[in-house]
């Protein structure tokens, strides 16, 4: 009989919850312990031209490797340069690189949620190919890609089962944070990249279960709570 497998589910808590974390954050940069690789397009590329950004993920104790590029898609070579990795590709490229977690942010330059399920099981195969785990942001629903962000999203919690994966909320996390994103779009200043990159270290910490959920009252922490739903393997 096969065991079930937790995954979860990550999203910021509307009110009264703080996350609690076993390990505090270092003055200095911790003695890196996983190899984490970020595969984003022009959205989280703000972590790349933005290097201050990448703080929270230098003092962690993750030793994150950036493949993030302008315009990247999941199974087809981006347009900047003309012929550029998909982010399929770029996971490829690190088998033999013993990455231990995957943190998927591409999907705003393709097309089609029949599309993108596909990418997904292509790109949970080759994850788990590599013994790794893999981490998908969701996608922000707002300026010109509302309709494609909802829809994507949708096929995210379809899929989270099926493809035994985690989800980062970080459309719930960004929700309404206008000083993030100044154009009013999908795409972050310093300030929305430096939340970017603590989220995604948090949803590490909760993935290798640093860290822990408590009921308290709090406004000032942005937060995370975990729904666990069990999939046969």
């Amino acid at each position: 009989m096969n065991k079930p497998r937790l995954l979860h589910f990550f999203s910021v808590a509307a009110v009264g919850i703080t996350l609690v974390s076993s390990v505090g954050l270092p003055a200095q940069a911790a003695r890196k312990t996983s190899n984490v690789v970020i595969i984003g397009d022009s959205v989280a590329n703000v972590l790349r031209w933005a290097p201050a950004t990448m703080r929270p993920l230098w003092k962690s104790q993750y030793n994150a490797i950036l493949e993030t590029s302008g315009c990247q898609q999941l199974l087809r070579e981006g347009c900047l340069p003309k012929k550029q990795l998909s982010s399929l590709e770029r996971i490829v490229s690190h088998r033999k690189d013993n990455i231990d977690v995957y943190v998927v942010a591409t999907g705003y330059d393709d097309t089609g949620p029949e599309y993108l399920a596909m990418a997904m099981g292509k790109i949970n195969a080759e994850v788990k190919r590599q013994g790794a785990s893999l981490i998908w942001l969701t996608y922000q629903v707002n300026g010109n890609v509302k309709r494609k962000a909802r829809s994507f999203n949708k096929v995210l919690l379809e899929e989270q089962v099926k493809n035994g994966m985690e989800i980062l909320d970080w459309n719930l996390i960004s929700w309404k944070k206008t000083k993030w994103f100044p154009g009013g779009g999908v795409h972050m200043n310093g300030l929305g990249g430096l939340q970017l990159a603590r989220s995604i270290v948090q949803a590490l910490d909760i993935h290798y279960g640093r860290a822990t959920v408590a009921s308290t009252t709090t406004t000032s922490t942005t937060v995370y709570t975990t729904t666990t739903v069990a999939a046969s393997k």
